[in-house]
């Protein structure tokens, strides 16, 4: 039975890429509802780009317009360089489509409901909205399990301080998912960094698959891929939140531990993930099968199986 998923996403190129990827995988998830937030663009854009995505994936969920800033409302960063003012690196969608607020009609409780409803939670962005929904109703997410890209342990994030950059977005906010009896399954970049998707690949499966989503997300990674270049000197891209979104549908591939986790909500180090000692309030993401992970993803994202018996 496939799992049942909400997704939050700041939806930049590699939100975009896992929500493809999830959106062409029916036989494994159902993709029930989605929250935006802000983070690698603003929270309205990053809502239209979710949309855009899923209904060119033929997902029909609805995507909620979420926080626009994090608990503190510190400045938000308007431009980042792996994703462009649109998150998409001008293959951005449009916003003509007026989407619902999370804060009104359903109100937090939307997140509420999914941890109650025992829906997976699969978080790519500042946890803004999942800290906002604990303070409206803390005891519907007790022991609910979320996956969350976050965490930067022994390697260097790209965030000020080495940080990863959905921790250093809103520091507080995963504080307090870390302290309100939430059991988050984090997939850090100390994973995420260690599977690789070349353009050259990227650009055979678009071809084959021969979608306009496909050619969409080929012209968006090719800014994004510069970027892994001039940061850590690769040739390609870390879809960092597409490997955080294959543990759910091959688990088989990561291993998880249980560690105590704390988080610095100021400083230098702002974002910055430890290991303490105490009971474990989360699981960490300690491996990864990378080659089947980058096989996975290439199969899902452009059906793989189905461009086959077309060109048969």
């Amino acid at each position: 039975m496939p799992l049942r998923l909400h997704i939050d996403t700041d939806c930049g190129v590699d939100d975009a890429l896992a929500l493809a990827m999830l959106a062409r995988s029916p036989d494994a998830v159902e993709i029930a509802s989605v929250s935006a937030v802000f983070g690698n663009t603003y929270v309205d854009q990053a809502a239209a780009n979710a949309r855009g995505v899923l209904r060119l994936a033929g997902c029909g969920a609805e995507v909620y317009i979420g926080a626009g800033a994090g608990l503190a409302r510190r400045r938000v960063e308007r431009m980042r360089p792996a994703h462009g003012v649109d998150g998409l690196n001008g293959a951005g969608f449009s916003q003509r489509w007026k989407l619902p607020e999370l804060d009104h009609g359903h109100g937090v409780s939307l997140l509420a409901y999914c941890a109650r409803r025992k829906l997976t939670g699969l978080f790519l962005g500042p946890l803004t909205n999942l800290a906002q929904g604990l303070l409206e109703d803390p005891g519907a997410f007790r022991g609910w399990r979320p996956t969350v890209m976050a965490g930067a342990f022994a390697v260097k994030g790209m965030a000020a301080g080495g940080a990863d950059f959905n921790s250093w977005s809103d520091a507080e906010a995963l504080a307090r998912v870390l302290g309100a009896g939430v059991m988050p399954r984090l997939v850090p970049l100390d994973v995420t960094s260690r599977v690789t998707l070349t353009l050259e690949a990227m650009a055979a499966g678009a071809t084959a698959c021969g979608t306009p989503l496909s050619a969409r997300l080929n012209r968006a990674i090719g800014p994004y891929a510069a970027f892994h270049r001039q940061a850590w000197g690769i040739e390609g891209c870390h879809p960092h939140d597409v490997v955080a979104a294959v543990s759910l549908i091959a688990p088989e591939l990561y291993t998880f531990e249980p560690a105590r986790l704390r988080v610095n909500i100021d400083g230098a180090a702002m974002g910055r993930l430890q290991r303490v000692d105490g009971e474990p309030n989360a699981e960490v993401c300690v491996a990864v099968q990378a080659p089947a992970v980058e096989a996975l993803i290439l199969e899902r994202l452009f059906c793989a199986a189905e461009v086959a018996r077309r060109q048969a």
